[in-house]
C-alpha cells in the first residue's frame, strides 16, 4: 500500500465536516457567494469523499501507519476466512511474536509455470512489513486474502523451478543446516535444539510437531511449530 499527500492529508482532520470545509477556495466562495452552500456540494461527493469513504479511507491509512509503526500489532486481528492456512497462521501469529512458538513453514506453490518452494521462519516474516521494497511483506493482504504468501530467496530456504536457483540464508531464529542423511536441518538459536523437516524419518526435533494443511491455493503447505525453550 502507498500512500500519497492526499492520503496522509485526511489524517489531519477529525471529523467529514472538518475535511469538507477545508475544500471550500476562495472560487468556490465567488461562484456559489456563501461558503454554506460550498459545503453542500461537497457533502454531495462532488469532488470530494462522501462521510462513509471519508471514514473508511481515514480508518484503512491509520491502520496502514499503525502497522508499519508497531512491530507488534498482530495482522491477523479480526480475521474473517475460511481458508484452513491463514486460520492456522492467525492461531499462531500471537504466540510467534512472544517468542513461546517459532513456526516455520513449508510451502509449495505454483507461480507464472514455475513451482516455487521453500521454508519460512514465520516470526521473522511477520518483521518484515515495508522495512524496504523488495524484502517486505503485506500481511494485512495476505491475511486478507488479496495476496499469495510464497517463499522468497529472503526466507530460510528458496527454490525456483524455472531458474533452477537455490537460496539458503540464516535468521534471527534458525541456523540452516544440510546433513547428507536427514537432509535439510533448522537449528534454533534460542535452545539449540534441530527441527528435523524431513517427513519420512517420523522425528521432527524435541518439542517439535509437524502439521500438513489442505489449501486450494497453494500446492503443499506443512507447519512446524517449535515450543522454545529459551535458556537465560
Amino acid at each position: 500500500m502507498k500512500l500519497t499527500d492526499e492520503d496522509l492529508r485526511l489524517l489531519e482532520f477529525p471529523t467529514h465536516e472538518k475535511y469538507l470545509q477545508s475544500l471550500v477556495t476562495t472560487q468556490d466562495l465567488r461562484y456559489l457567494g456563501h461558503k454554506h452552500n460550498g459545503l453542500r456540494l461537497y457533502q454531495t461527493g462532488y469532488r470530494s469523499l462522501t462521510e462513509s469513504a471519508f471514514q473508511s479511507r481515514r480508518n484503512e491509512i491509520t491502520d496502514f501507519l499503525y502497522a508499519t509503526q508497531d512491530p507488534n500489532v498482530y495482522f491477523s486481528r479480526n480475521l474473517r476466512t475460511t481458508d484452513p492456512l491463514l486460520s492456522e497462521l492467525a492461531t499462531r501469529e500471537r504466540p510467534n511474536r512472544l517468542g513461546l512458538l517459532s513456526t516455520i513453514i513449508y510451502i509449495r506453490y505454483l507461480r507464472k509455470n514455475a513451482e516455487i518452494s521453500g521454508y519460512i521462519d514465520y516470526e521473522q516474516a511477520l518483521l518484515r512489513v515495508n522495512k524496504d521494497k523488495e524484502n517486505s511483506l503485506n500481511w494485512k493482504a495476505i491475511f486478507q486474502g488479496k495476496q499469495v504468501l510464497y517463499p522468497t530467496k529472503y526466507d530460510l530456504s528458496y527454490y525456483n523451478s524455472r531458474t533452477d536457483r537455490v537460496f539458503n540464508r540464516n535468521s534471527k531464529n534458525y541456523i540452516v543446516l544440510c546433513d547428507p542423511v536427514r537432509g535439510i536441518i533448522f537449528r534454533n538459536t534460542y535452545d539449540r535444539k534441530d527441527i528435523y523437516p524431513d517427513p519420512i524419518g517420523g522425528f521432527f526435533g524435541t518439542n517439535t510437531t509437524r502439521l500438513e494443511i489442505d489449501s486450494d491455493v497453494h500446492e503443499q503447505v506443512v507447519l512446524y511449530d517449535h515450543v522454545v525453550r529459551k535458556n537465560y
